[in-house]
């Protein structure tokens, strides 16, 4: 399918660079289905540790939002780094995840009644329903329609958002109010590799679930090596009306997961089949699989903006 599309590419460029006009029928045949996997485990919300399956419908298409995938057995394990940096599995309390309509989770946003697998305690015994600790890796494990899954992450520790503040106030015509930005606060951490995401919950998305029902406008840049170990003050793209409450979630990953999401969201931008092809980092295992297991270490903070 890639070779079909790199042809393409490259007839359309000999179109444009040549005087006369042809004409090319050319026939992309549908892709194979593939296994979608979002996964998560984070060490703040037990309610936010959720596995969704699902089967792609298009080769070109970048959501996640794809067929439910049902049956599957799920399962959890925490794992720890050992002397010779073997990871040792704790199989003895691994955690299996099931297909559940979770009734205490607000779900006005999405349908979790297929495709999306829960820790049962969070119905029964939601204070020991699965966390991430930070320090921990963490193994996901899928067996669906006779095939096997995996991945790995890691929660490294995670960065303290010390302060959020109102910036950048302007008077929004349309809405006949005024609005500000906020600036996040924080100290990199005096080491490289780390890399931060940053989600946000306010009036707009309050009801929805999971981490794809929050603001994600602004993926803090991968390069460490340029900001190592300072202060930083992050001026966040999204803006709000004054006396709003902002919840902010600043989130520290693994480079691997950090490379997955930056993927994607290129991916969710890309302009159609004719502009620059986009390949999403995979972290997932297995035949016909794409998807990531996010560790999310995350630190948050609330805001009424002023």
């Amino acid at each position: 399918m890639r070779k079909i599309f790199y042809i393409v590419m490259i007839m359309v460029s000999q179109f444009y660079f040549t005087s006369c006009e042809r004409d090319f029928d050319i026939e992309l045949k549908p892709n194979k289905p593939m296994l979608v996997v979002e996964g998560y485990i984070n060490n703040a919300m037990r309610e936010y540790n959720y596995v969704v399956l699902s089967r792609s419908q298009d080769y070109y298409s970048t959501t996640l939002k794809n067929l439910p995938v049902s049956g599957a057995k799920v399962t959890v394990t925490e794992g720890i780094v050992q002397p010779d940096n073997s990871i040792a599995w704790d199989d003895d309390n691994a955690v299996v995840l099931r297909e559940r309509n979770i009734s205490t989770i607000n779900i006005s946003s999405r349908s979790i009644s297929n495709g999306i697998y829960f820790d049962e305690r969070l119905a029964t015994d939601s204070s020991n329903a699965l966390l991430g600790k930070p320090g921990k890796y963490y193994s996901l494990k899928i067996e669906v329609d006779g095939n096997n899954y995996t991945a790995v992450t890691y929660l490294p520790v995670p960065v303290s958002l010390d302060d959020l503040s109102s910036e950048n106030h302007f008077i929004d015509a349309d809405k006949n109010e005024e609005r500000a930005m906020v600036t996040l606060h924080y100290k990199d951490p005096d080491s490289l590799g780390n890399a931060q995401l940053v989600y946000s919950r306010s009036d707009d998305n309050r009801n929805n679930f999971g981490w794809g029902g929050l603001r994600s406008s602004r993926f803090i840049n991968a390069t460490d090596d340029l900001i190592n170990g300072q202060y930083l003050s992050v001026v966040v793209s999204a803006d709000f009306a004054i006396q709003e409450k902002v919840d902010y979630y600043l989130v520290s990953v693994e480079r691997s997961v950090y490379n997955f999401w930056n993927s994607f969201n290129k991916a969710k931008d890309n302009a159609g089949p004719f502009s620059t092809p986009v390949v999403l980092d995979n972290t997932i295992t297995g035949d016909d699989v794409v998807g990531c297991f996010s560790g999310f270490s995350v630190s948050r903070k609330t805001i009424v903006v002023k």
